[in-house]
């Protein structure tokens, strides 16, 4: 009777203690096991390609090419491309595909351009198709026949460019052509970074010599 009991007992006792168990008693203390569940509980997300966010390289990826090489060495280019009405007119695909035509940039040089680029009352009748019929340089006017020239022209300041010789010339050579069918060329031209080198004209500064040193979100690039 008295082993019955004795066992009897353990067995309460260890129904007892499982209960307990399960009924979440004693609570877990705030050390190392609770440390761990948390950091079992949480588990962050692995950072992906495509959640770093890279800033736009045009302007670095254009001054590493011959193209820029190229224009930066061309005085007359440079100063060009340093006018900001004139960068501004080059965000138009028209004008670009415009000055990328032969016969236009021809015509542009002839003398005839010349004279009504920089005559402010002739200007005023580049809209005008009876005018465009009456001008003696047959090549004028087939280049004041384009829209996007037209446009352009409304702008003072690009007329007075395009009236300068060896403005004319300068948009003919290699490297601007080759500057207009660069996609990276164009967004570039709205980078500080594009401006402020074009200003230095491929000089030495304190970050380096040229084009070896373009300077990005603050990071020398070598």
């Amino acid at each position: 009777m008295n082993t019955k009991w004795i066992w009897g007992v353990a067995g309460m006792a260890i129904l007892a203690i499982v209960g307990m168990k399960l009924a979440g008693y004693p609570p877990v203390k705030n050390g190392t096991e609770a440390t761990i569940g948390t950091a079992q509980r949480y588990q962050a997300p692995q950072i992906e390609a495509k959640d770093v966010a890279v800033g736009d390289t045009s302007a670095q990826a254009l001054m590493q090419t011959d193209t820029w090489d190229a224009i930066v060495k061309d005085e007359t280019l440079r100063t060009l491309l340093q006018d900001a009405s004139f960068r501004a007119k080059l965000q138009d695909p028209e004008l670009r595909q415009a000055l990328s035509n032969a016969d236009l940039l021809r015509a542009l040089r002839s003398q005839g351009a010349a004279r009504a680029l920089a005559d402010p009352e002739l200007s005023k009748k580049f809209n005008d198709a009876e005018f465009i019929k009456k001008l003696a340089d047959p090549e004028l006017q087939s280049a004041l026949r384009n829209p996007a020239l037209v446009r352009a022209l409304a702008d003072a300041n690009v007329r007075a460019q395009l009236a300068k010789a060896d403005i004319a010339a300068a948009l003919s050579r290699p490297a601007f052509q080759a500057a207009l069918q660069d996609r990276g060329f164009v967004r570039a031209m709205s980078d500080s970074r594009f401006q402020a080198a074009l200003a230095r004209g491929g000089g030495c500064d304190e970050f380096g010599c040229g084009t070896n040193s373009p300077i990005i979100d603050g990071a020398v690039i070598r």
